[in-house]
C-alpha cells in the first residue's frame, strides 16, 4: 500500500517520527510510521518500542491530543536488547501536514531506483513482491 493510499483511507492519523537515536537502535533518526485507529503504515523498528509508540498514538487519537514526545531506553526493562535510546515525536496529522508528507514522499519517489521486471512466472512474482518496498519503483 502506498502512503497516499493510506492517507486517503484513514482520516485520523498520528505521524510517529524518530527524532533522535543514540547507541544501538533499530532505526535511524528520520524513520517514521503512520498510526491509525486500526492500521499502521511503515515501521520505526518493531518490537516493544513500536508497540509503545502505537499504543501512545492510538491514545492520542482517542483523546484528541495534538502532539507528544516519548524518550525510550532500549534495554531489558522493555524487552529490547538494543541498548540504545530513541526519542519519538508523535503528531496528529492535519490537512497541511498530510500535504507536506505527500510532497516529501513524491520527491523521494523520484529518486528511487527503477526496475523493469519481465515475466510473470513464480520467480518473477516473488521478485516483484520483494521489490515492492517503498525504496524501489518496480514495474512488473
Amino acid at each position: 500500500m502506498s502512503v497516499d493510499h493510506f492517507l486517503s483511507t484513514h482520516p485520523a492519523l498520528v505521524f510517529v517520527k524518530v527524532t533522535d537515536a543514540k547507541g544501538s537502535t533499530p532505526r535511524e533518526a528520520g524513520a517514521y510510521m503512520l498510526v491509525a485507529p486500526a492500521a499502521v503504515y511503515a515501521t520505526i523498528g518493531g518490537g516493544h518500542l513500536e508497540f509503545l509508540a502505537i499504543d501512545k498514538a492510538r491514545a492520542m487519537l482517542a483523546a484528541g491530543e495534538a502532539s507528544a514526545t516519548l524518550d525510550i531506553p532500549l534495554g531489558p526493562e522493555i524487552g529490547q536488547c538494543c541498548g540504545g535510546r530513541v526519542v519519538l515525536a508523535l503528531t496528529s496529522l492535519d490537512a497541511q501536514a498530510r500535504a507536506d508528507l505527500l510532497a516529501r514522499e513524491e520527491a523521494a519517489r523520484e529518486l528511487r531506483p527503477e526496475i523493469h521486471l519481465y515475466g510473470a512466472g513464480h520467480v518473477g512474482l516473488a521478485l516483484a513482491a520483494a521489490l515492492a518496498a517503498p525504496s524501489v519503483q518496480c514495474h512488473a
